[in-house]
């Protein structure tokens, strides 16, 4: 009896002894914080450099995991642990969240590699619905700084809905690359991310949102990107910037009255060029807001090809818009007159002006200048010569001071018409009783007979 009782006092020491040493015993947090809630202990890191061991509780109270126990994270089996800890793979939680962060562009490559920790943080883990543009900024420092200076993050302190990285790059584990087809900022693909918001009914209403997005699929540049498959046409950003996107009454914004020439040149560069001496531009870098650019003659969203037929008519109206003296008297001209019946095979303002190097006439290089106005004449009259170009485009032949000569002519070919017309109309109208005595006395003398 003696040596059982000796034996099990022993067993029961042992354990008590292993008990105190941590063994069989679950870690709490609080016996963490025993150590790891001393500010002042540290270790030596690489370098030799001093690395803090302190842990802030408050900060994890805070976080998503507050509810999660230490050992949870770290492989811990033992007080004191080892002087190197491994942490456990955010993978044995979140494995459908590792699958496709490994899919996507944060995923991929080794450099630039970005891990859970980079974006969620360490022990201050935020949930995904509270990610903002600053922690991209941890990275992605310049993209975020064009960000902060843009449309959307100025209406965020509006209270405003406000698109932030994800609504267009799409969701953190699921974000990829902008050369990979499947991503929402993929060339082919941005038109519909735009669209999520600037063709939404309902925020466009509530918001007061530009909503002509869906302009833009119809337009040459649209087409071109939707149904030719032709990457380097227009889309969004390229005329709007990506990450700092600016109203058009911002002076620094790509699409601000006096930038949009430059915009338009990045790939229509011989057109910006030849704009950039016209008088319109001039007038443009002087301040004007009212002289043409690039988007009003060809109306952003909707820009049609030069060739169709519609868009020539309506380029016509657009000179008019400022020039309505020119256009009123180009409309009196034969020239007008074909084009009021809707043809477009005759000369209109830009055969004779040019399109985009409009000059005055008194400029050499102006397609109307004595020097050229030949030339510019015999590109549908190929015998112009100099009494050719005497004919007068422009000139209201109801106003005798301007030109006395048009002006009679005018009266008499006037005088003539109504003349003309008076007489034939009265002798029609006094034609017809007799005609129509004269029909019905026939068929009288018919049936006697």
């Amino acid at each position: 009896m003696r040596k059982s009782t000796v034996w099990s006092g022993l067993f029961l020491l042992f354990l008590v002894l292993l008990w105190g040493n941590g063994y069989g015993a679950e870690i709490s947090n609080d016996d963490c914080m025993g150590c790891h809630g001393e500010k002042e202990l540290t270790k030596k890191g690489p370098g030799n450099k001093t690395v803090s061991l302190f842990f802030h509780k408050e900060i994890f109270d805070k976080s998503v995991h507050k509810s999660l126990a230490c050992v949870e994270c770290h492989d811990i089996k033992e007080l004191p642990h080892p002087e190197k800890v491994h942490g456990k793979a955010c993978k044995s939680c979140h494995g459908a969240a590792f699958n496709q962060h490994r899919l996507g562009v944060h995923g991929q490559g080794k450099k630039e590699k970005a891990t859970c920790r980079e974006c969620h943080g360490y022990h201050n883990v935020e949930n995904a619905k509270a990610l903002t543009p600053s922690t991209c900024g941890a990275c992605h420092s310049g993209v975020v700084k064009d960000y902060k200076e843009s449309i959307h993050a100025q209406t965020e302190k509006t209270g405003r809905a406000v698109a932030i990285c994800e609504d267009c790059h799409g969701k953190t584990h699921e974000m990829l690359g902008r050369d990979n087809s499947k991503s929402a900022v993929n060339v082919f693909n941005l038109p519909k991310t735009c669209s999520r918001c600037h063709a939404n009914t309902e925020m466009i209403k509530k918001y007061n949102i530009p909503a002509e997005n869906s302009l833009y699929l119809d337009s040459i540049h649209g087409q071109a990107l939707t149904k030719g498959g032709i990457p380097v046409s227009a889309a969004c950003s390229d005329c709007h910037g990506s990450h700092a996107i600016k109203p058009h009454t911002d002076r620094t914004s790509q699409i601000y009255f006096a930038n949009i020439s430059v915009t338009c040149g990045k790939c229509h560069e011989a057109e910006e060029k030849a704009f950039g001496k016209s008088i319109h531009a001039q007038q443009v870098k002087e301040g004007n807001k009212a002289a043409p650019s690039c988007a009003n003659c060809h109306l952003p969203h909707e820009i049609k090809p030069v060739k169709a037929t519609a868009w020539m008519l309506e380029a016509i109206r657009e000179c008019g818009s400022c020039h309505k003296k020119p256009l009123e008297t180009y409309h009196h001209s034969y020239h007008g007159k074909i084009t009021n019946l809707g043809f477009t095979r005759v000369a209109k303002c830009a055969d004779c002006h040019g399109a985009h190097d409009v000059l005055p006439r008194s400029d050499p290089g102006s397609k109307i200048s004595e020097k050229n106005i030949i030339a510019t004449c015999a590109q549908c009259h190929p015998k112009a010569n100099k009494s050719f170009t005497t004919y007068v485009a422009h000139v209201d032949y109801r106003k005798k001071d301007d030109n006395p000569i048009f002006y009679y002519v005018w009266v008499f070919m006037t005088a003539l018409l109504i003349a003309v017309f008076g007489f034939f109309g009265i002798h029609t109208i006094l034609w017809f009783p007799r005609s129509w005595i004269e029909r019905h006395g026939r068929r009288g003398k018919r049936r006697k007979e």
